[in-house]
């Protein structure tokens, strides 16, 4: 069964440095034609854009991303992936 998605709705996805396999997430939003992405990841230490920059997968939902950051393992920015299970809010 597919996965719904809604307009708009937070989206994510994986790049990784092409030398090192470090892997950091790049938040975006879905649209109708998939979704976007933020220039920098999460932690702002990759540019997605950078020649250095290799493209994993795009246009994760929230629960997706969080399974996939789980199969990649310790190779993922934990700055990065922290930001998938934060929930504090003031």
């Amino acid at each position: 069964m597919a996965v719904q998605r809604t307009i708009n709705e937070e989206a994510f996805s994986f790049y990784k440095y092409k030398d090192t396999d470090e892997t950091h997430i790049f938040k975006g939003r879905f649209i109708p034609t998939g979704c976007t992405a933020t220039q920098n990841s999460i932690c702002n230490k990759l540019n997605r854009n950078s020649d250095d920059a290799v493209r994993i997968i795009t246009c994760l939902n929230e629960n997706e991303a969080r399974t996939r950051a789980a199969q990649i393992g310790r190779g993922v920015c934990g700055i990065c992936v922290s930001n998938l299970y934060t929930t504090y809010e003031k």
